[in-house]
């Protein structure tokens, strides 16, 4: 419904979430446990690193260790004024450390309660997220078209300045946000295209239903792109190309995949798409480049253990000297926001927990192309935003993931 939300709508949603995990490990019939519950413990067991930083960071340490340990810590603590000198934890708001926790924690619940559905209704599942994202693409072409394009449903104000880079685009307070589902649903719509083209058994030309089939993938996956080229996020725009691009390199090979491009490039260079117009105009110093160079400093700060995740922007505030007379939430680049937050610590973790995820969990064969374009479309424009911090997006992501993995075990 929207993009991003004030804490007193996604702290009680990723509780919710929490509590479908739960009900389905403990409530779920005797025929359908056995799937999830291997899918639950193995899944669970290799977040376990992570959910270990997350105590480690938020473990009191004395004023001495502290120091040792974390300079930027200690400063966020016991400077200017030392106070009381009482133990505090490793990160610098331990309040927005523990909301992270639970954002994190609620992710893996709704992982767990979709892990629920059967196999044989998944693919039913996958296609109804794909419809529910063509559906936000076609509502912000209308929105574009009211009188009020930035407001959100072109009828309810926002509390925002209304121009391009501020706006909002479809139901999202913020264009960026809305182009990553975008881009996402343009990969995940062009894997299905490509996996359904490629039945072993049959040429899709002589089966009327995967062909149908594979035209409403394309459209959609086409819709989809367009929407990103109107929202006019230039990452957007970049990660619907390269998760669809990906898939299409591989489904067609590269000679292709090229003749595809140039036959679109035509009708969206020809469409006014404000993307185009952006990225003409786009000055990637000034935009992300001198605040990233502001930012590396933090790095020797928060070297080990990090200042905490989620508490980016009260850790870069006290440095800032990019914007003065604006507040970065927000790296806009998850890797290097993640290394803030982290520390030597944190990407140890996230690397071991992705490792033992890859150990754990295999992809189904039949979404090997959806679900690898949805991860380099996401990768891709993590590199210029943030959006694994945008509740919406990540639990899209997170169910596309929960529809398509499963147990290594039972496979």
């Amino acid at each position: 419904m929207f993009g991003a939300v004030e804490r007193d709508v996604w702290i009680p949603l990723c509780a919710f979430w929490m509590g479908l995990g739960l009900a389905s490990s403990f409530c779920l019939p005797g025929p359908a446990r056995p799937a999830s519950g291997d899918y639950t413990v193995a899944m669970s067991r290799a977040l376990l690193p992570l959910h270990a930083a997350f105590i480690l960071q938020l473990t009191p340490l004395p004023a001495f260790v502290l120091r040792l340990l974390s300079p930027g810590s200690f400063a966020a603590h016991f400077l200017p004024d030392p106070g009381d000198g009482r133990f505090r934890p490793l990160t610098v708001a331990a309040g927005s450390s523990i909301e992270a926790w639970l954002y994190v924690a609620g992710l893996q619940g709704l992982a767990i309660a979709l892990a629920a559905i059967p196999r044989e209704r998944r693919h039913l599942a996958v296609r109804i997220l794909l419809g529910s994202l063509v559906i936000l693409a076609i509502e912000g072409f209308w929105q574009s078209r009211t009188a009020h394009s930035f407001w959100l449903y072109g009828r309810i104000p926002i509390l925002a300045p209304s121009g391009l880079d501020t706006g909002s685009f479809g139901p999202y307070f913020n264009r960026n946000h809305f182009a990553t589902l975008m881009a996402v649903g343009a990969a995940l719509a062009a894997g299905l295209a490509a996996t359904a083209r490629a039945h072993p058994n049959r040429a899709v030309e002589s089966d009327p239903r995967a062909l149908s089939r594979v035209i409403w993938f394309l459209g959609a996956c086409g819709v989809l792109i367009l929407a990103s080229f109107a929202s006019g996020s230039r990452s957007g725009v970049l990660a619907a190309l390269a998760g669809a691009g990906i898939v299409g390199a591989r489904a067609l090979g590269l000679r292709r995949l090229a003749i595809v491009v140039a036959m679109l490039a035509v009708p969206i260079g020809l469409s006014s798409a404000t993307a185009i117009g952006r990225f003409t105009q786009m000055d990637f110093l000034a935009s992300r480049w001198a605040a990233w160079k502001d930012m590396l400093p933090l790095l020797g700060f928060f070297p080990v253990f990090g200042s905490g995740f989620g508490t980016f922007v009260e850790a870069y505030l006290p440095y800032q000297r990019n914007e003065t007379y604006e507040i970065w939430e927000y790296a806009h680049n998850e890797y290097l926001q993640c290394a803030i937050e982290g520390g030597v610590l944190g990407i140890v973790a996230l690397a071991t927990t992705l490792r033992r995820l890859r150990a754990s969990l295999g992809v189904d064969p039949a979404f090997t192309l959806p679900a690898l374009g949805v991860a380099v479309a996401f990768a891709t424009q993590a590199f210029a935003d943030f959006p694994a911090r945008v509740p919406a997006n990540a639990a899209i992501v997170v169910s596309i993931f929960s529809l398509t993995l499963s147990s290594r075990r039972r496979r």
